[in-house]
């Protein structure tokens, strides 16, 4: 059963009304947070104790807002669509695709998605953020002709798909802005398309 009292202090530490609702602004709210307080931008005393403060208070908030849903469904919900069926062959196009300019899919749990996703991240830049038990991870790269920038990917599991999903966003760190998210999203994608190729093939 959620503590709503709980879920509102989280909401709260976000910097979010208490009548939030929608985990998309949860998560927006939560990312703008660490991207203030992360210690690598950020040289305040504080600025570690802040960052776990705010991904404790996202957990709350997102699991709290996911238990509160379930309590109450509405009553005209459409039930969720069966899971597809397994992968016999692992064709990597089975297994990665872009849903949307700044999400992919992957057709593997969170666990195992994320896992991959921090082999690509070496392999696209430095890794300078990670939290598994948030499945958030920020690199630092540069695109050729581009200014440096960091990447943050947060993880969502979709199970009734058997599936999860990356969000990423991107911003410049330099006084010029950065490439459009759609292509850098295109980049992580082709660089997590090799890591699982390489991974099923050892």
């Amino acid at each position: 059963m959620a503590d709503r009292e709980a879920v509102i202090e989280a909401l709260a530490v976000l910097g979010l009304d208490a009548s939030t609702t929608d985990p998309t602004v949860v998560r927006a709210a939560y990312l703008n947070a660490v991207r203030r307080s992360h210690p690598d931008r950020n040289r305040a005393s504080d600025a570690n104790r802040r960052t776990a403060s705010f991904t404790a208070a996202y957990r709350i908030a997102i699991d709290g807002l996911a238990d509160l849903g379930d309590e109450e469904p509405p009553a005209d919900a459409a039930p969720e669509p069966p899971p597809p069926p397994a992968i016999v062959d692992l064709d990597l196009s089975a297994l990665v695709r872009i849903i949307a300019d700044d999400t992919i899919e992957v057709a593997a749990p969170p666990d195992i998605t994320f896992a991959w996703l921090v082999q690509a991240g070496h392999v696209a830049g430095d890794v300078t953020f990670l939290d598994r038990p948030a499945a958030m991870l920020q690199i630092l790269v540069a695109f050729v002709g581009e200014p440096w920038c960091q990447m943050i990917f947060d993880l969502q599991g979709r199970a009734a798909r058997g599936t999860t999903e990356i969000f990423c966003t991107i911003e410049s760190i330099e006084d010029r802005p950065g490439p459009p998210i759609d292509a850098a999203t295109r980049f992580v994608a082709d660089q997590l398309a090799e890591v699982i190729d390489a991974s099923i093939d050892a």
